[in-house]
């Protein structure tokens, strides 16, 4: 690919900043929009980036979208929280749909745009019996979150379909990884509890299961999709199922521990089961995750020693 114009919203945040990171190994110009609700400045190198700090439902970053003319848009900044999206359902949509839509809009009047690449979520699926899940499953969301992501999906299927707007969906499984500071996802709340001798909160039996991929195999599939020369969904996962108990015993092990988990009552908006295949979008792109779990939570335990090793110095 020649040198183009790659905008990434949400490039201050977990995932952005490692497909930043990414980006700028290559010839390609990279331009950043985040309002750093939860994002970083220093996660990602100013002197080498065109950073803007603004919300994505604004008029300013549709004024920059537009001033920058991106060939491609990775779009990463939502609210991700399956709580949050319960608790502030009508913020959840402002953010997640109008948002995006916004970004979609000015989008559209760049002559030269090229892909739009779309952040979506396993959530959309809901709970199913039929593992593991394919992209033609019928999405059956059970928190505002999923739902607002699967209408993300819709329009910019509608839009592809009205005017030609070239898009791709990812569709993510649980996502974790080094360096995510403020999460709330269950392997980084587990880390943060048992550093501190604490036990980590487990909602349910902690039988029920999830796909975790590691933020390094997104971020390499983030970039890899803005050559897929075919519109559409597709699953990024390890297509691997672990138990919550399973992720303990391992996190156990790295720390040497033999903590026991506080068990609460199963949440609304979780789903008991989750494994998704990849087969779809390895076909199309030849990506394939490297990061087992025990590898993944390793290389996690090695960036958080480093960081107490630096703290202390």
């Amino acid at each position: 690919m020649s040198k183009k114009r790659i905008l990434v919203t949400g490039g201050c945040g977990f995932i952005g900043a490692r497909v930043v990171q990414n980006l700028l190994a290559t010839p390609h110009e990279v331009f950043v929009i985040d309002d750093m609700s939860s994002g970083e400045r220093s996660a990602i190198p100013e002197m080498l980036v065109d950073l803007k700090v603004c919300d994505i439902r604004s008029e300013a970053a549709r004024k920059y979208i537009k001033g920058v003319a991106p060939h491609f848009v990775i779009h990463l900044a939502a609210q991700i929280d399956v709580q949050v999206s319960l608790a502030k359902q009508q913020l959840d949509a402002d953010i997640n749909i109008m948002g995006t839509l916004n970004v979609i809009e000015a989008c559209k009047e760049v002559a030269e745009f090229e892909r739009f690449v779309f952040a979506s979520s396993a959530a959309v699926y809901g709970n199913s019996v039929e593992l593991p899940l394919m992209e033609d499953a019928l999405p059956m969301p059970i928190s505002p979150y999923g739902m607002s992501k699967w209408i993300g999906e819709q329009y910019l299927e509608l839009n592809n379909e009205m005017a030609g707007f070239p898009y791709c969906a990812l569709r993510f499984a649980n996502v974790y990884g080094e360096k995510r500071t403020g999460a709330k996802d269950v392997i980084s709340e587990f880390w943060d509890k048992m550093r501190n001798g604490e036990s980590p909160i487990i909602h349910g039996d902690g039988e029920q299961t999830r796909d975790f991929v590691y933020v390094g195999d997104i971020a390499e599939a983030l970039v890899l999709a803005l050559d897929v020369p075919k519109n559409g969904i597709y699953n990024i996962s390890t297509n691997e199922q672990t138990s919550i108990n399973d992720v303990l015993r391992v996190m156990n092990g790295l720390l040497q521990t033999d903590i026991v988990p506080e068990h609460r009552m199963n949440r609304i908006g979780d789903v008991r089961d989750s494994r998704l295949s990849n087969q779809k979008f390895q076909a199309i792109s030849g990506w394939q995750p490297l990061h087992t779990l025990s590898k993944g939570l390793e290389q996690m335990y090695l960036d958080r020693k480093n960081q107490e090793l630096v703290l202390v110095k």
